[in-house]
Order: structure tokens, then C-alpha cells, then sequence
């Protein structure tokens, strides 16, 4: 029974992982989604892999691409969540039975929950950006490969630590933690071992720092952003959004009225961007609050004040058939993300509506990008067509709808 209790507790994890992200708070996959834009081409890659902890961020992209779809997301950050927790216990194992050579204890397996269970903690934070776990995972692997042999642990772990601050960033500061062999190759800890293991551990961190900043003159990144991680945390906290307007701009993606009204019953919404949102369920619901509504159009400086509450307030001017204001705030979002990341949502929206008011070359400018982005290729290539033929946009009932809109109701950009 003892045998089947970890590998089932490490399974409940991935399990509560999936749920509480499904179904609990899927808009912490939606915000992450719409702040970037994975693309499957070679100059993306190079992009990405040319500067330090590229890999980890491309990888760390790849996975939140899948958040498009909150099932197929909460799928894939499960078994990120176990794979982490397998990869900690092997780690664990190793360093006990070098140490030790002895069997490994129950409890070993339950402390090699922490860090992922701290990882998960740290996620919750929108602005801590999926690249962080990523480049631990790397650094764990990297770990396997500095051999146990004494005499060669030091000079491997030392070439492993170039390579890996390429690979993961500045966390490849916990290579020689995990593989602390090459510091004190003995279990003994004698103050001259001790000594010893704190003098390479020195020798090893002035070596990364002299690489960074040897480096540094040649990145168009400041020293400071190449020390603390390129794409770790988010630069700039408050063009992010705050929690409630993410949540009530998921509700507004999904048109869930009785949701918004609810929550917003238990506590009266502080974002002007929310409180316009709850104006418009009530209604979608009743039809009342319409005048009150209208007042939106001219608020754009309170409304459209985070990347989150632009992506609301577009929503919220399709609903209303304003075009030109629904692709204004979509611009908005796209130029407020921070770490000079692009959104597919954003080029979407913007190019969705060029359709309608007749900007053909922006549509296809665009949708040649989003081409290249997995979940939004096959909108794209529609898009194109509509663009090089516009009669099949009367085709199209929700493009029909909107033109008609956009002839019959004054609409506007700047506000």
C-alpha cells in the first residue's frame, strides 16, 4: 500500500491542478493567453533562443498557447504539475543515496512536493510569467548530467553553468545546489569542507556574473533585467490588470451575464471598466441601464486602463456595435504588454474588425501573422479569403451584423 501512496498523492496534485484551473479560475490561463503570441516559424524561435533563457521562454510560451482552450490548458499545466513533482523526487533520491547510501524515506518523497508546491503558489500571480518553471525544469535536468566522479563534478558543473544561463537565465544558480557534490564531495562536514564547498561556490557565481556582464554591452537588454530573469516577472505590474477585471473579462468573453450580475451583488465592482461591464449584462438581461451604458463611449481614459480592462471594453463596444472603438481598445491592449511581447487576441480583434470597416491591407498583414500561431491559423486563413474577397464578408452572418452596425450606429476612435 505504501508503494501506490506517493505516486497516487503526486496524481491528486495534477488532479486539483486541473480542476482548480477549470473550472475554479480559468481566467488565469485566459490572461496569460492573451498576453502573448506563440508563433510556429524559424525567425520566432531565433528571436527567442538568441537571448539569455531563450529556451526556457519559448517553451514556457509553447505550453500557454494551450490556454486558447481552458480544457486543453488545464490538461497541459496538470501534467506540467507532475512531471515537476517527478523530476524533484528523482532529484532527492539522487542526492540521498549519494550521500546516504541508504533507502530513501517516505518523507523524502513528500519534501520533494515544496518546490513545486511553491511554484504553484508563485503562479497565482499573473505577473510571474510560465518561463520561471520552465527554466527550473531545465535546471533540474541539467543537473543529471554533472557526473559524481570528483575529480571532473567541479569543471562539469562549471561549463554546465555557461550553458544553462543560456538555456534557463540566472536560476542556473541552483545547478551546483542540486548537484552540491561539487562542492562537498564528502557527507562529512568538517570546517575545512565546509570552507572548501563555500570557496567553489563563490568561484562559480563570479564566473556567471563575469559572463553577464561581459555580455551585457552586446544585449539591448539593461544589466539589471540580465541578472534578475528577461522573462521571469512581468517589468510592469499595472498594465496587467487587476484580479477583478480579469475575472469579469472572461465572464464578458463567454457573454456569462448572470455571472457578472452575481458576483457583482456580492461586492460592487471598483474597475470602471467592470462597472460598464455589469451595465451591459443588466442589459443583455432586462434592457435596462442603456443610457447609463452610452456614458462609456467618452470614458475611455477611466476605462481603458490595463491591458485586461481594454480587452473588456472591446468586448464590451462589439456588444454595442462600436467598431471602431472595439479595434481602438484591442490597440490599446496590444501596445500596454510589457517584455515586448505581441497578443494574437489583440492582432484578432483588430484585424476582425478591418473586415468590417474596410482595412483590407491591415487584415492581411495581420492574419499573415497570425497564420503562424497554431489556434488562431484557421481563423487567419478565413480571414484572408474575406480580405482578398470582400463579398464573402455579406456571407459571413456575424460580419454582416457588424457592418450593418457600423453603417447605422455613429461610432468613433479617440474619446
Amino acid at each position: 500500500m505504501k508503494k501506490y501512496f506517493i505516486p497516487a498523492l503526486y496524481v491528486a496534485v495534477a488532479v486539483a491542478v486541473f480542476v482548480f484551473l477549470g473550472y475554479k479560475q480559468p481566467w488565469l490561463m485566459s490572461v496569460r493567453e492573451e498576453s502573448q503570441l506563440w508563433l510556429c516559424s524559424s525567425d520566432y524561435l531565433w528571436q527567442r533562443v538568441s537571448e539569455p533563457g531563450g529556451v526556457a521562454r519559448y517553451l514556457g510560451e509553447f505550453i500557454v498557447q494551450s490556454y486558447y482552450l481552458i480544457l486543453l490548458g488545464s490538461i497541459v499545466t496538470a501534467l506540467l504539475f507532475f512531471i515537476m513533482l517527478w523530476l524533484w523526487w528523482i532529484t532527492l533520491r539522487r542526492l540521498w543515496r549519494y550521500y546516504r547510501q541508504t533507502a530513501y524515506p517516505i518523507w523524502l518523497q513528500l519534501l520533494a512536493m515544496v518546490p513545486t508546491l511553491f511554484l504553484g503558489i508563485l503562479l497565482l500571480d499573473i505577473n510571474v510569467q510560465m518561463t520561471l518553471p520552465v527554466a527550473i525544469i531545465l535546471v533540474v535536468l541539467l543537473s543529471w548530467l554533472v557526473p559524481q566522479r570528483r575529480i571532473i563534478a567541479f569543471p562539469a558543473v562549471a561549463g554546465l553553468l555557461l550553458l544553462g544561463w543560456w538555456l534557463a537565465g540566472p536560476v542556473i544558480v541552483l545547478l551546483p545546489l542540486l548537484a552540491p557534490w561539487t562542492l562537498l564531495p564528502d557527507s562529512k562536514m568538517s570546517k575545512t569542507a565546509v570552507g572548501i564547498g563555500g570557496m567553489r561556490f563563490v568561484v562559480l557565481m563570479l564566473l556567471l556574473t563575469g559572463t553577464i556582464w561581459l555580455y551585457a554591452p552586446y544585449s539591448q537588454r539593461p544589466l539589471r533585467r540580465l541578472i534578475v530573469g528577461i522573462d521571469y516577472v512581468n517589468d510592469n505590474i499595472s498594465t496587467i490588470g487587476t484580479p477583478e477585471e480579469q475575472q469579469y473579462e472572461f465572464w464578458m468573453r463567454l457573454h456569462l451575464w448572470n455571472r457578472m450580475l452575481t458576483a457583482a451583488r456580492k461586492q460592487s465592482p471598483k474597475s470602471r471598466a467592470c462597472q460598464y461591464a455589469v451595465m451591459l449584462a443588466e442589459w443583455k438581461q432586462d434592457g435596462s441601464r442603456e443610457s447609463e451604458l452610452r456614458q462609456c463611449y467618452h470614458d475611455t481614459w477611466h476605462s481603458l486602463s490595463s491591458c485586461t480592462a481594454s480587452f473588456l471594453m472591446s468586448d464590451l463596444y462589439l456588444q454595442l456595435g462600436w467598431v471602431n472603438m472595439s479595434q481602438r481598445a484591442a490597440h490599446d491592449a496590444l501596445v500596454s504588454f510589457s517584455n515586448y511581447n505581441s497578443s494574437g487576441r489583440a492582432l484578432k480583434r483588430i484585424a476582425e474588425m478591418g473586415l468590417i470597416t474596410g482595412q483590407y491591407e491591415l487584415v492581411v498583414k495581420y492574419a499573415t501573422i497570425l497564420e503562424r500561431a497554431p489556434f488562431y491559423h484557421a481563423w487567419a486563413r478565413e480571414a484572408l479569403q474575406m480580405a482578398e474577397h470582400p463579398e464573402l464578408i455579406d456571407k459571413n452572418p456575424n460580419c454582416l451584423r457588424l457592418r450593418q452596425a457600423y453603417i447605422e450606429i455613429p461610432d468613433g476612435v479617440f474619446y
